[in-house]
């Protein structure tokens, strides 16, 4: 992996770097002059993108990171500079560097550019034309195999509105699938990943039965939701309404966070008769999948509007390049 990376990045020279830094030490010691600062920066932005340090993680030593790539303190230290300047890691004194995880994306496409434009340079230098470099990456496109990527949620309202959520957030475009579809054996295995709410993955790993291609998300309450929540009267009782009694726990745990006062915890199964009219104020989830007239009921009605989590949305972006790569 190491060397195709860095053949992308520096052609003829990253199989020699890839060299140097897997020979055993049994070898002899290694050629830390071969190892430049753009091997450096190559090797370590390959690794956040790949899931190693997630968002908010402690990197390794300067001294540490030079041992592994071969490389010197001064060299890491100087790279680790300039990501941070672009906004990759951050350094805080006497604390360390941490990733931000803020600017992969951008990274990858400066990354991009400069090879984009090594290749329109040597395109041009051998008699290539615009149109026949364009045709020539236009049939490299046609021979990447994509990864399909689904996102399993329980209810139609909400898969519509994550999937959303994951394009915006991530620039993943994600297939919605319910999770009842889900369980069609074809259905599972036509995909390479499959996202899912974090309070959903051990009902999509019943299904799917392969923790390798699954992978959580974090969803969380928008702030607009919990400012309406966390602004009611502590006079008045709120009941948490879900379809399951798991769901109407996890809601109402998530109303006891912002709510002062009285909180309830209700079961109601889709087009089964329930007891709307002694609900003061209903906190609920699109999965109770309840009729306009039944929310006209409780004096005030509350459907918890999610939001994808930054670091959450940031470790998705990482997992799939790393998986297109």
């Amino acid at each position: 992996m190491a060397c195709a990376w860095l053949a992308a990045a520096r052609p003829g020279v990253a199989c020699t770097y890839a060299h140097v830094v897997s020979s055993p030490v049994g070898n002899g010691p290694r050629k830390r002059s071969a190892v430049s600062g753009e091997d450096v920066r190559a090797d370590l932005v390959r690794r956040i993108l790949e899931g190693a340090w997630q968002p908010g993680e402690r990197l390794p030593s300067c001294r540490k990171i030079a041992a592994d790539l071969g490389s010197n303190t001064n060299t890491v230290n100087r790279e680790l500079q300039r990501m941070a300047a672009e906004g990759i890691v951050r350094s805080e004194p006497r604390r360390g560097t941490y990733v931000t995880g803020s600017s992969t994306l951008a990274v990858v496409g400066s990354e991009l550019r400069v090879h984009v434009d090594e290749l329109t340079r040597r395109a041009s230098g051998i008699g290539v034309s615009r149109d026949e470099l364009v045709g020539l990456i236009d049939d490299a496109y046609d021979r990447v195999r994509r990864p399909v990527i689904a996102f399993a949620e329980c209810n139609s309202v909400d898969l519509a509105r994550m999937t959303e959520l994951i394009a915006n957030a991530t620039g993943v475009e994600t297939r919605p699938v319910l999770m009842d579809d889900l369980a069609s054996a074809d259905e599972g295995a036509a995909f390479d990943l499959i996202a899912t709410p974090l309070f959903h993955i051990g009902e999509v790993l019943d299904i799917v039965k392969d923790d390798d291609r699954v992978v959580e998300l974090s969803f969380v309450a928008s702030s607009r939701t919990l400012r309406e929540i966390a602004t009611l009267s502590s006079e008045r009782t709120v009941t948490a309404m879900s379809p399951t009694a798991s769901g109407a726990e996890r809601t109402a745990g998530l109303v006891r966070t912002v709510f002062r006062g009285r909180v309830e915890q209700r079961v109601h199964t889709p087009g089964t008769p329930t007891r709307f009219e002694d609900v003061d104020v209903l906190v609920y989830v699109n999965a109770l999948e309840a009729t306009a007239s039944e929310l006209a009921r409780p004096t005030k009605a509350i459907c918890i509007d999610w939001q994808l989590n930054g670091t959450s949305a940031e470790q998705f972006r990482n997992r799939v390049l790393a998986l297109s790569s």
